[in-house]
């Protein structure tokens, strides 16, 4: 609409000036017609070309011309307006359009954003993303804490008119809408949740968070693609009386481990001499007086075999080997 206006703008100063020139050298024509001067010299008349003012024509022809055309990039959607408010329809594809020179184009984003609160950083909308100051919450437990969040979102091209229509620009959809329900959601959901939860399985809460946004924009045409919980900070006395749960924890972990260990090092021992008795007991039980003959007579055969002499105690009866 701007360009129309700067077009038309110069285009009817150019034509002015053509008028002017056109009258200009209409007086010039008629003055050099007169009679002589009293030294009887005649006027000459000073012509101005009317192509003079046919830059300001062109240049105004070529801003208004721009007024009927617009480039869309990729991963945008463009929204024409006209000049009453009304809506005319939306665009995807990327490329040149054209318009009516008293349309307007608003454009929407619908790449991946991101809406990000961490620490103290101060607020800034950026099109369809957005930054801002950490988000406060109050646990299940009743422990406040700072939680720095961050949320990737897309938006559906088809609900971009809708959006529009209910929020103006995507930077006010952004500012009113988005970034309030991150937050909201946020401290909603984190209400479910212990203290020790929160400072242990981080990942349960967010799963939740991403859960309960992508239930509350689904209608709208906005699709959660990612949620990260960068931290989640404790006041001082809670962060310590936690610590030292946890390290009274993990000595009684420990304490229980050894005793485990003892518990089963004593077991095996005991079952090894157990072992060791069974098998004594059945070594015992087949050593009978005729096993233990027959291994005194099999044991002088080995000896005597190979013609050695063979002495036995007195009172045994001997055997002498011979080769």
């Amino acid at each position: 609409m701007i360009q129309l206006i700067i077009g038309a703008g110069l285009g009817l100063g150019g034509v002015a000036a053509a008028v002017a020139i056109k009258r200009y050298n209409e007086a010039e024509c008629e003055r050099a017609a007169g009679p002589a001067d009293h030294w009887g010299n005649k006027y000459e008349a000073r012509i101005l070309s009317p192509a003079c003012a046919l830059p300001l024509v062109l240049v105004g022809a070529i801003i208004a011309a721009t007024a009927c055309f617009y480039t869309q990039d990729t991963g945008e959607v463009c929204v024409i307006r006209n000049l009453g408010g009304s809506l005319a329809g939306s665009t995807s594809e990327a490329g040149f359009h054209a318009k009516a020179p008293w349309q307007d184009v608003v454009t929407y984003d619908v790449r991946n954003n991101l809406i990000n609160f961490y620490g103290d950083t101060d607020y800034e909308v950026d099109g369809g993303s957005y930054e801002g100051k950490q988000v406060s919450i109050n646990d299940k437990s009743g422990a406040s804490a700072n939680i720095d969040i961050q949320v990737n979102y897309s938006l559906n091209p088809d609900a971009a008119l809708s959006l529009y229509s209910e929020y103006g620009t995507q930077e006010s959809f952004v500012e009113k809408y988005i970034s309030n329900d991150v937050r909201a959601v946020t401290r909603e959901v984190s209400g479910g949740f212990d203290t020790v939860t929160m400072l242990t399985d981080r990942s349960q809460f967010t799963k939740a968070v991403q859960k309960a946004l992508t239930e509350k924009w689904k209608g709208i045409g906005l699709t959660v693609e990612q949620v990260s919980v960068q931290d989640v900070r404790y006041p001082k006395n809670i962060t310590k009386s936690y610590s030292e749960a946890q390290a009274a924890e993990v000595a009684k972990q420990k304490a229980q481990n050894e005793q485990e260990t003892a518990k089963v090092e004593a077991e095996t021992k005991k079952i090894e001499a157990q072992g060791e008795a069974d098998a004594n007991a059945v070594l015992a039980n087949s050593l009978n007086d005729q096993v233990l003959q027959q291994h005194y007579i099999d044991a002088l055969k080995s000896i005597g075999k190979d013609g050695n002499l063979v002495v036995v105690p007195e009172g045994s009866q001997p055997i002498v080997g011979t080769k």
